[in-house]
């Protein structure tokens, strides 16, 4: 009956790795672990995860961003004691991955993260224990692809797993990324592609910094002052940047669309100008305001 009482207490990485064991014998309506081991494991570790451990950061905002590291025992005793296990950052890693899968991510420069802690400690009776890192998302280049590989160096007397030790935490960056000067203009009252400025001056000609926020590698967002979030994207041969797309987001959650900005959308976003040599971008779109008001919106982007 005892059996039965632990069986049920096995964490779901525990029963996972058991299951799969070849050694595992049953009899009697319970499974027999006694001839298994106990793994240490990272959640969210391993190249199938990769996706999910991408990040997103922000050049322009100074704030930290703060992630949670866990540690998982898989063990059938729940009464084992203590167990601390080491992590740190294998660089080392990298090389390998962009030579398998032809990417270029870079290591983190060590003055844009910080390792809270490089133990994790599984109390004894529990199956996981946390620890966290720091990134300064404002000190990392938006440009480039940075890659931070987290592993466990010592599992603390338990085995590892062949391929849940690292966890591969990623940023994607994008040929124009960056931070921009921006100049925002609006005519009220107007429909219609933007006017002359020099001959039909704007309601409103506001100046600004627009910031290029990697979405993936050929997709930034950037905000109007309107609040609406311009996707804009690009193919990339070889480094030769073409075939310009602009778009609104289309999920009326996202705070980038124009339902969560309170305005309808009557004509674009449009392309005036992408000129990713000189850095130069010029959209526009027509709107309606809560008021059923028509707006021309005109956003120059410039270095």
């Amino acid at each position: 009956m005892n059996k039965i009482i632990n069986t049920a207490k096995i964490s779901v990485p525990a029963l996972l790795l058991f299951l799969l064991s070849s050694c595992l014998k049953t009899h009697s309506g319970f499974i027999d672990f006694t001839q298994t081991q106990e793994f240490v494991i990272l959640t969210g570790a391993g190249t199938g995860n990769f996706k999910a451990s991408n990040i997103q950061v922000n050049p322009s905002d100074t704030t930290t961003i703060t992630k949670t590291i866990t540690a998982d025992l898989a063990s059938n005793n729940d009464n084992s004691g203590a167990v601390t296990i080491t992590i740190g950052v294998d660089n080392s890693i990298i090389d390998a991955y962009n030579a398998a899968n032809g990417t270029s991510f870079q290591p983190f420069p060590d003055s844009t993260f910080k390792l809270v802690n490089n133990q994790i400690t599984i109390p004894a009776g529990q199956h996981y224990g946390t620890d966290s890192f720091e990134i300064f998302q404002s000190k990392l280049d938006p440009t480039v692809s940075y890659m931070l590989p987290i592993s466990i160096t010592d599992a603390g007397g338990k085995q590892m797993s062949s391929n849940q030790n690292t966890i591969y935490y990623n940023v994607i960056g994008n040929p124009i990324a960056g931070n921009y000067n921006q100049e925002w203009l609006r005519w009220n009252g107007l429909t219609g592609a933007p006017p002359d400025p020099a001959t039909t001056p704007p309601t409103f000609d506001v100046p600004l910094t627009g910031t290029f926020a990697p979405v993936n590698p050929t997709t930034i967002s950037v905000s109007s002052n309107t609040g609406v979030a311009y996707l804009v994207s690009f193919t990339n041969t070889g480094g030769v940047l073409s075939n310009f797309t602009v778009a609104f987001p289309t999920d009326p959650n996202d705070p980038g669309s124009a339902a969560a900005n309170g305005i309808t959308i009557t004509s674009g976003p449009h392309i005036i100008l992408a000129d990713p040599v000189n850095k130069k971008y010029d959209f526009w779109f027509n709107y309606l305001n809560g008021a059923g008001a028509a707006r021309v919106i005109e956003d120059k982007f410039t270095p």
